[in-house]
């Protein structure tokens, strides 16, 4: 038996005492209703009586006779041995069963001993008639429960989703609640930069593709992009067509076979969109399409509000000159760092680093020269950084790096690296190439210093070491404290 795709649990009695009936009233050996899944396959839903072999129990759409009479709309009588390829002989009636919309939905077939009645396949497409039309109201009633749930959640979902700061929080709520009232098997939220006219996928949920969260969306480059740069709804009813364009951004394929697109617009510009997919085409209807461009609507100012608070929050953490986290952000990262070391004994190593001879830069061309030093120094330790190390500026020409998990001798390495790699840089000031060098100190816990939190002092000794030594050169803390 298919697993009740039809929502025919209700009358699931009532439909078996009708089949028993029928194959009473025309001598029939056995009576089975046939459904569609959703493999394109032809499955015995139920049968008469209800021990009854019917075999096989399951045929493709394509290919067989039964599948005929559902695609094609047309009854059929054949014999058994030519539809199932039995040696036992016999007959079997089939008729398919439709529903008032004109959707057919299965078939019914009657297998006989012998040779059926005459007026057998009349009689059977007459009382396939009348399943179907049971089924239309099952599925009717089971549609109009589910329109009235994806409606409640909407309400909950514009009670719930006007307040809060937490971009990626907001998103990820919005996702789960796109998808409660459209019936979607997933959803997307992407954030929108009119002027830029780029965006970035911001939260997924579902069955979207993987690793798309964080993927810039780019005008003209998939359907997503299409609705936010051209400011318009997108319902796409079928993506298995021929024309093949990315859903979401290129690189990224999607299996869906259809999809929404509304985006979240304030005044006439959009500051994000909401997208849901479905795993067939023609899966939503018109009251799911206004459910999701009332969602966007109602959460286009909390989003707005959402991404505005992530760049003051971004702005207060990064040094605005050079575009590295700022002192207050790395203190925030030194902190955890140390905290870890007490309460694990985790090791870690800091480097405090500073531009040589910085004051000349400014006295020979200028502020303007400083900047430039500063941003290009910046741009070079940005680069040479692992991907778990931390580097922000500590005030004026100094930098501090935190390495995690590194010891003395691995982050000595590091940030020699870094060393030489701004001493053959060419940070350049209108027509002239500046020569610009670094020293810095390094220290470690456990290895120099006992104490965390003392880890930074002793780093800061050890670059004025450095200093000492001649400038352009990296000075190791000395456990002695000297």
């Amino acid at each position: 038996m298919s697993k009740d795709p039809l929502g025919l649990e209700d009358v699931r009695s009532g439909l078996r005492s009708w089949l028993e009936a029928l194959r009473i009233a025309l001598a029939a050996r056995t009576a089975s209703l046939w459904t569609l899944t959703g493999e394109g396959q032809l499955a015995v839903e139920i049968a008469s009586p209800a021990d009854a072999d019917v075999t096989p129990s399951q045929v493709p759409l394509q290919g067989h006779a039964l599948g005929w009479v559902v695609s094609e709309g047309i009854a059929l009588r054949a014999s058994r041995d030519d539809l199932f390829r039995k040696s036992s002989g016999g007959w079997i009636v089939a008729a398919p069963v439709t529903e008032p919309m004109g959707d057919r939905v299965g078939c019914v077939a009657l297998e006989f001993d012998g040779v059926p009645r005459p007026d057998a396949p009349h009689a059977l497409e007459l009382a396939a008639d009348i399943a179907g039309q049971i089924i239309g109201r099952v599925r009717a009633t089971e549609e109009a429960r589910a329109d009235n749930e994806r409606s409640q959640a909407l309400y909950r979902a514009v009670q719930d989703l006007t307040r809060g700061l937490d971009l990626e929080r907001l998103a990820a709520e919005i996702c789960q609640r796109a998808m409660e009232i459209t019936g979607a098997r997933g959803s997307v939220v992407a954030a929108w930069d009119p002027i830029a006219a780029s965006g970035q996928v911001v939260a997924t949920h579902g069955a979207t593709p993987k690793g798309l969260g964080g993927v810039d969306v780019v005008a003209g480059s998939s359907y997503l992009g299409l609705a936010l740069s051209n400011k318009v709804e997108l319902p796409r009813d079928d993506l298995r067509g021929k024309v093949k364009f990315p859903l979401y951004g290129s690189g990224f394929e999607s299996k869906a076979g259809s999809a929404m697109i509304s985006p979240m617009t304030l005044g006439d510009e959009p500051v994000g969109a909401i997208a849901v997919e479905y795993a067939k085409p023609r899966q939503f209807g018109e009251r799911d399409l206004e459910r999701l461009r009332t969602l966007s609507a109602f959460v286009a100012p909390s989003f707005r509000n959402a991404l505005e608070f992530g760049e003051v929050q971004e702005l207060s953490l990064t040094d605005s000159l050079t575009g590295l986290p700022n002192r207050r952000n790395t203190e925030r990262v030194l902190a955890s760092a140390i905290a870890l070391a007490e309460r694990t004994g985790s090791h870690f190593a800091v480097a405090v680093a500073d531009i040589d001879h910085f004051k000349k830069f400014n006295d020979q061309y200028g502020h303007d020269a400083g900047d430039v030093v500063l941003q290009g120094v910046a741009h070079v330790i940005r680069d040479e950084l692992r991907p778990s190390d931390h580097a922000g500026r500590w005030g004026g020409e100094e930098f501090l790096i935190v390495l995690a998990s590194t010891d003395l001798e691995d982050a000595a390495r590091v940030v020699d690296r870094i060393r030489r790699s701004i001493e053959a840089s060419e940070i350049r000031l209108g027509g002239r190439t500046l020569n610009v060098t670094l020293s810095a100190g390094v220290s470690a816990f456990p290895e120099v210093v006992k104490n965390p939190s003392t880890v930074v002092v002793s780093a800061d000794k050890a670059l004025y070491k450095a200093k000492r030594s001649g400038r352009n050169a990296v000075a190791l803390a000395d456990p002695r404290g000297r």
